[in-house]
């Protein structure tokens, strides 16, 4: 799944020709601890990490 959704990310950058995307892994308030909704970086990625 995470393979997928990497590689739709990938052919939507190169028809749009983007050649980075950042991701953020916070929410509008900064808030230390993120709800899953604001999760988007492992939702891309599978990395739950703090140092992405």
């Amino acid at each position: 799944m995470i393979n997928k959704r990497i590689k739709r990310l990938r052919e939507l950058m190169a028809k749009r020709n983007i050649d980075a995307y950042i991701i953020p892994s916070s929410d509008p308030h900064q808030s230390e601890y993120l709800a899953d909704y604001y999760k988007t970086r492992e939702f891309i990625s599978g990395f739950t990490g703090s140092a992405g």
